[in-house]
């Protein structure tokens, strides 16, 4: 697939909110989340919990605020929400979301889900819709609400911005782990893991990248 152009006017204005972190090597260390880095609960009320967990989403790009997200990942009933923010002109990204796809296949055996974010601006959704369907891409994804900042803010408010990243949230929709920059299968799988066995698992990793940079 032909990566997409983007003009110096979008180049600055992506650059300016979003980068696209280079791939670090598999060694990484972990931290403790610092006190207060948990997302904030919801103002949106969840509906009432169906007697079974529902879908999350529509393989279409959905429109959806933190605040919805967030609503919606407890009302699923999920035992946890693996939460990925993308974009189509990120390289990083599209080497990464057919493996959640792939992975997404596994984790659902476990009552987790999986649900993809694109951070492309509106007018670019075509692009994004046109990525998801070439790798036949069916796991639920939205599209972050603008304006982006209270999005990040509600995601973690410890995410400067960088593409890709990963959240996990517990059924409560609290978060638990974050990955700021491409993540490997073991590495998600391993937390996962040792969150379904009760194990506390707060924190984030800790990557040593670059200065994000947009990809042209």
């Amino acid at each position: 697939m032909s990566q997409s152009v983007i003009t110096p006017l979008l180049i600055a204005l992506l650059t300016a909110t979003f980068g696209c972190a280079q791939k670090p090597a598999p060694q990484r260390k972990t931290e403790t989340a610092a006190p207060g880095s948990a997302v904030a609960s919801a103002a949106v009320v969840a509906p009432a919990a169906s007697a079974a967990p529902e879908r999350l989403g529509d393989p279409t790009l959905t429109t959806a605020t933190a605040e919805q997200l967030l609503a919606r990942i407890r009302s699923a009933q999920h035992k946890a929400t693996l939460v990925n923010v993308w974009a189509s002109w990120c390289g990083p990204c599209r080497e990464e979301v057919p493996m959640l796809q792939a992975l997404s296949q596994n984790l659902a055996r476990q009552n987790v889900a999986v649900v993809l974010v694109s951070a492309d601006e509106p007018e670019d959704t075509s692009k994004a819709e046109s990525f998801l369907k070439a790798n036949q891409i069916s796991v639920p994804t939205y599209l972050a609400a603008r304006p982006l900042g209270p999005f990040k803010l509600g995601m973690n408010p410890r995410w400067p911005g960088m593409l890709p990243a990963t959240f996990l949230f517990d059924s409560a929709a609290k978060l638990r782990y974050f990955w700021g920059g491409p993540v490997y299968e073991h590495e998600i799988d391993a937390v996962i893991q040792r969150l379904l066995d009760g194990s506390l698992v707060d924190g984030e990793a800790d990557f040593t990248t670059a200065p994000g940079k947009v990809e042209r």
